[in-house]
């Protein structure tokens, strides 16, 4: 008789209410952690309209234009940064260009300025400056 009195603890209302306030917990945090996520920053992109940006400006575009003075296309860097070769440093950029220096790289990469719709990032080592043209592959190394 004392076997057929007993219940599962999970059938009881305190069973029941406690069931119900985990589930609760858990999409309560599913929900808050989807809505605090870390979103990149997106990066402005530039769109061209072909005839109608060609009529409404007599300037030509950067893409039609020579590079600044000193700028030189370099493709980007494909190999591990995380292991660069001996006396080397990887410049990561936002826009994902990645640069193999022979240098010690410290400072941030600065905003100098702009180049047509692209801004000119600049990364600081030991011997030189390293400017960089973003949504592009132009690098340009300054002596200090």
């Amino acid at each position: 008789m004392a076997d057929d009195d007993k219940k599962s603890f999970w059938s009881s209302l305190p069973g029941i209410l406690t069931g119900l306030a985990a589930v609760l917990t858990a999409v309560g945090g599913l929900i808050y952690h989807n809505q605090h996520k870390a979103k990149p920053k997106p990066e402005p992109v530039a769109i061209r309209h072909e005839a109608t940006s060609r009529a409404a400006s007599s300037k030509p575009a950067p893409n039609d234009l020579a590079p600044p003075e000193g700028f030189q296309q370099e493709p980007s860097y494909r190999g591990d940064c995380a292991r660069p070769p001996a006396g080397s440093a990887c410049i990561r950029f936002r826009d994902g260009y990645l640069w193999l220096v022979q240098d010690v790289v410290k400072g941030k990469r600065e905003e100098l300025s702009a180049w047509g719709t692209h801004q000119v990032v600049e990364a600081t080592g030991k011997q030189s400056h390293y400017q960089h043209i973003l949504g592009t592959q132009y690098v340009k190394t300054v002596a200090k």
